[in-house]
């Protein structure tokens, strides 16, 4: 499991500044903007005119469709595997990792590498919702460096790691 955050490391959290209205998705492309201003919920797959839908989303389709707006796809042709999930794919100083998740309630998750510049480039942040500050904190631990230890399972389902520049990719908003 991650550390606790307590009232000593609490200064220490990754805190990052992504605004409101913008889901988990577009936190992970890193895009300020996705296809225009305001509420947005990006779905994948939407920028590339095929999004995801709640009712026939599945792991594959999930996947491919962050491929289709994108994304590069370092699975090695292996989703949902869980001991991938602790081996991650190597990086260039230019990209970071994104984790993409099932949510078997019919939705998705995802969380990415900070990916800043920092010396905590690779500690895992993500954004829980439009309506929360994206941050590295879940059930008051940090992801850290190992996503694998994230306790988001039975619910979320690793589905596999994709890469993206340091800029950013742009995603666009979907019905959902």
């Amino acid at each position: 499991m991650g550390t606790p955050i307590t009232a000593r490391n609490v200064a220490s959290a990754i805190s990052v500044a992504w605004a409101n209205g913008l889901n988990c998705y577009s936190f992970a492309a890193k895009c300020n903007n996705p296809g225009g201003a305001g509420a947005v919920a990006c779905v994948p797959g939407a920028r590339a005119g095929a999004p995801v839908t709640s009712a026939g989303i599945t792991i594959t389709n999930l996947f491919q469709a962050c491929v289709a707006d994108g994304f590069e796809d370092v699975s090695g042709g292996a989703l949902g595997i869980a001991h991938k999930m602790k081996t991650l794919p190597v990086c260039g100083p230019g990209e970071y990792l994104v984790a993409v998740f099932y949510d078997t309630r019919r939705s998705f998750h995802f969380a990415r590498q900070l990916a800043d510049g920092t010396a905590q480039a690779r500690e895992w942040v993500h954004k829980p919702s439009a309506a929360q500050d994206a941050h590295n904190m879940q059930s008051a631990y940090f992801l850290g460096t190992d996503i694998s230890n994230v306790p988001w399972l039975p619910t979320f389902q690793f589905v596999g790691y994709l890469k993206a520049p340091n800029a950013g990719v742009t995603v666009n908003r979907g019905a959902f």
